[in-house]
């Protein structure tokens, strides 16, 4: 590895360097690493008391994805105190899987596994750690799953079609819900359904469903006088077509999955979805965050409600603690390949929704943490929205710039990498695997960006060739 020397000192304050939260109330922490640079070694942990948008970049096979695990490790460590982290606020996750590769955290490391479990083990017990269970469930879109191999105990996600919001619904067909004749069709049968009712054809008034289905929206479009009227055979023939379609996938069928059975205080859900088509993927990422939000934001209002009013009589006020411990508890939201759902320019349900996330998230007690390979090809509305950076090795040009212009900390006042004066991008580019420099904008005793070795995985990694 590279030898490191930067000035001034990372921090005044000797021993470990902890920050992340700008009131630096170290209530929740998470180890990442430590500092890799020459002189004093200082463990680096994120205070994640406050809620906060965490990224990691770097090209393929730097480190990223693990740095990804590593922060998903430590939320799921349980509460209290341990060797990766310090917990004690309820907090649940949720992964959004992209590669099908953070399953593996349910798997510890053990000296005396596969050949590849022993050399995942074999690091983690030379840098002085040792395996230790997390809180994982993994969950797959149902009819999605492939018996012959996939791991056991995998739950299955349904949603409910009454879920969708109409602009789901555009990207679940691919059209353009104002202006393409199928696009209206659509969302006609749905207000009709959910909202307005409609006469059938032989003269009888259907009433609006609070909740419907495929099988409601099917005999809209066979029975609706308005729309067998004002829409083209053809046009009624190729929606019916694509909604009987969806309807035989096992996702919409039955009862959709709760947001309460998904994220729970001191788990984390990683949802698999590398088989799921790109689609259908952003429809269930934008369901998902949206229903997040949602379920927060009265949370949030709710609690608030205890903590300052102060004319609440005891019957409201035992009725709002159920109501809060009815909610979700505060969430960590956690994406990989972010370029994939939130690339710049996409203009996609499932950017949109992450960058709605992103942005009101923290007033809700929510948090998000994003890995791409790509920087550059990341929506500049997310990324706008970072406030702590791990950025591994970036060899393009384009995105080692802008992963330095994207250093939330002071800029080192001198780089020299084994003796040579560099500067930043230059760093940038000739870190080892590994290594990572570190920065923080919540970070009020940290003078400067800094290199940090990300710790080793107390669980196994799935992000290898095989």
């Amino acid at each position: 590895m590279p030898s490191y020397r930067l000035t001034p000192e990372p921090t005044a304050v000797r021993g470990a360097i902890i920050v992340g939260d700008p009131t630096q109330r170290r209530i929740d922490r998470i180890l990442l690493g430590q500092n890799a640079e020459s002189g004093e070694l200082r463990e680096i942990w994120l205070d994640i008391s406050g809620e906060q948008v965490f990224a990691a970049f770097g090209k393929r096979g730097t480190g990223k994805s693990y740095t990804l695990g590593v922060l998903i490790e430590g939320l799921t460590a349980g509460q209290g105190e341990s060797r990766i982290a310090n917990l004690q606020t309820p907090r649940g996750g949720l992964v959004f899987d992209i590669m099908d590769i953070y399953w593996t955290s349910t798997i510890p490391l053990h000296s005396d596994g596969s050949a590849e479990i022993r050399k995942q083990y074999d690091v983690m017990h030379k840098r002085g750690f040792s395996s230790q269970p997390l809180n994982i469930d993994v969950w797959m879109p149902a009819g999605f799953e492939n018996c012959e191999i996939d791991p056991s105990g995998i739950n299955s996600l349904r949603i409910s079609p009454a879920d969708l919001s109409i602009d789901d619904w555009a990207a679940l067909f691919e059209v353009d819900i104002y202006n393409e004749p199928r696009g209206m069709l659509i969302a006609d049968a749905i207000q009709h359904v959910s909202s307005t009712g409609y006469r059938r054809q032989d003269g009888a008034t259907v009433a609006p469903l609070g909740s419907y289905g495929f099988p409601e929206l099917l005999a809209c479009l066979q029975d609706d006088s308005d729309l067998q009227a004002n829409y083209q055979s053809a046009t009624l023939r190729a929606v019916r077509q694509r909604l009987i379609t969806f309807a035989s996938l096992a996702l919409f069928q039955g009862t959709g999955t709760t947001l309460a059975q998904i994220i729970q205080p001191f788990r984390t859900a990683v949802l698999m979805l590398a088989r799921v088509p790109d689609a259908l993927k952003k429809v269930v990422v934008s369901v998902l965050l949206r229903g997040i939000i949602r379920n927060r934001r009265d949370v949030s209002l709710a609690t608030k409600r205890l903590d300052l009013d102060s004319a609440l009589g005891a019957t409201e006020r035992d009725r709002l603690s159920g109501f809060i411990h009815a909610g979700l508890p505060r969430t960590w939201v956690f994406l990989d390949e972010a370029h994939v759902l939130a690339g710049a320019g996409e203009g996609s349900v499932a950017a949109d929704a992450i960058v709605k996330y992103a942005k009101e998230g923290r007033n809700y007690g929510l948090s998000l943490a994003v890995a791409t390979q790509q920087p550059s090809a990341l929506d500049q509305r997310l990324l706008s929205q970072v406030e702590t950076l791990v950025s591994h090795q970036l060899t393009s040009p384009v995105d080692a710039s802008l992963a330095a212009r994207s250093v939330r900390s002071p800029i080192p006042a001198t780089i020299q990498i084994d003796g040579e004066e560099a500067d930043l991008e230059g760093l940038l580019r000739r870190l080892g695997q590994g290594e990572a420099v570190f920065s923080c904008g919540n970070a009020p005793s940290l003078a400067r960006a800094c290199v940090m070795a990300v710790r080793p995985r107390v669980t196994a990694h799935g992000g290898y060739e095989a």
